[in-house]
């Protein structure tokens, strides 16, 4: 292993940082051919703390003069989603839409830049010369790129990479708007990554240091190539939303004839939020789910009679209600959570659609945790109903586990 050396860079201020994934092995030649290998681990500490690279005035000024030009393109923007997400909270307490996010990212790319979104809900825009820079680096040609980030609590990111000889330099800056809408930094450093991977899937890669254990991760996970409009639109609105958290939803291999095989009690509190865009309060409904209102969320989703939810999810008829209990830690798996992303959408006969979903785990640097089948069915009255999962066990590296909530609580 080459000696590596440590060099003092620029801390600002502190402030956190992006996303995660690397790639299912065997899954293409182009993942192998741009993955750059870990290096050979040993008890050195060093190899724990990210590798500093110092910067001089000039490049300081030059990353942070094409920040803050970016943030003056978002200005107008920003105020305006300001004063109407916020009512002029201070700007500890920023919080824009996701509307205003896409509105600056889309401000700040028209003249060329790369811009992605802290949400993970938009595509980077100008993806194209960012994607040729890392296929040249796969490639092991030296080369460079740089994007930008937009997030809802307004932080804006810069990041500049710099590929030579395979190893990768990331120069990373981020800053706000303070109470007078001006710019100022908040961190600023330059780092020699520890390694590096450009997917198959887009996925770009990179680990700060080498990861000591999973609470202390530094994997950073950024989608370059753009995923299909349709392929967000089913995401965002009936994979993400209930995702693998303490539910069995996509963790289980069921049909239309095994419903039964769902836990709808620990299922319901993720779709009563998808229906009515509010979260279940927990002292409100301790006694139950009323009869009437679980039934109405289930059959929302899924073409399922009342007569089997009764069964399924064991309706107490003296009380009125079906059982139902909050998430939280006595009653779940304790486990860091993958996120589903849909990459790819199938129209099938009679009103069938199959959706492609590939989980991504973060801490485990990978962007193929395990994959699975949802099918839908659409309705006479437009409804899409989830009508089947089934789980790709046998090319899985991770499935997250799961016990229904009332087990965990009888223990």
């Amino acid at each position: 292993m080459k000696k590596r050396i440590f060099i003092m860079g620029i801390l600002i201020m502190i402030s956190g940082c992006g996303a995660s994934g690397a790639h299912k092995d065997g899954r293409g030649d182009r993942a192998e051919e741009l993955y750059v290998p870990r290096q050979e681990e040993t008890e050195d500490s060093a190899l724990y703390e990210p590798e500093m690279i110092g910067m001089d005035q000039e490049e300081t000024d030059e990353v942070s003069g094409k920040l803050f030009a970016m943030m003056e393109k978002c200005r107008p923007i920003y105020t305006a989603g300001l004063a109407e997400g916020t009512d002029g909270t201070p700007v500890d307490g920023v919080s824009l839409t996701e509307e205003t996010v896409h509105g600056m990212i889309d401000a700040a790319s028209s003249d060329g830049r790369s811009v992605i979104c802290g949400s993970r809900d938009y595509n980077m825009t100008n993806y194209e010369q960012v994607d040729a820079a890392l296929r040249e680096a796969g490639a092991g040609k030296d080369s460079e790129a740089e994007f930008y980030q937009i997030n809802t609590v307004g932080v804006f990111r810069y990041y500049r990479l710099q590929f030579h000889e395979k190893e990768l330099a990331v120069t990373y800056l981020s800053a706000m708007f303070d109470e007078s809408v001006e710019a100022y930094v908040q961190q600023m450093e330059k780092i020699l990554v520890y390694r590096w991977e450009y997917t198959e899937k887009g996925w770009l890669i990179w680990e700060k240091a080498l990861t000591r254990n999973q609470e202390m991760d530094m994997h950073i996970f950024y989608r370059i190539l753009p995923l299909d409009e349709q392929c967000r639109y089913m995401m965002e609105h009936y994979i993400v939303p209930v995702s693998y958290l303490s539910n069995n939803l996509f963790l289980e291999d069921w049909d239309e004839g095994s419903l039964k095989k769902i836990e709808f009690n620990d299922l319901f509190d993720y779709l009563y939020e998808m229906e009515t865009g509010k979260t279940l309060d927990e002292e409100e409904y301790s006694d139950g789910i009323p009869k009437e209102e679980f039934e109405t969320v289930i059959q929302r989703y899924f073409d399922i009679r009342t007569e089997e939810i009764e069964e399924y999810a064991g309706y107490d008829a003296v009380k009125g209600t079906y059982p139902w209990s909050a998430v939280h830690a006595l009653n779940r798996i304790q486990q860091f959570q993958p996120f589903p992303e849909v990459v790819r959408c199938a129209e099938e006969a009679e009103g069938m659609l199959k959706v492609y979903v590939e989980a991504i785990y973060i801490e485990e640097g990978t962007d193929y945790s395990f994959g699975h089948t949802v099918t839908f069915r659409r309705m006479e009255d437009g409804r899409l109903v989830y009508a089947g999962n089934q789980v790709d066990r046998k090319n899985a590296r991770l499935i997250p586990g799961y016990r229904p909530r009332r087990e965990l609580e009888q223990r």
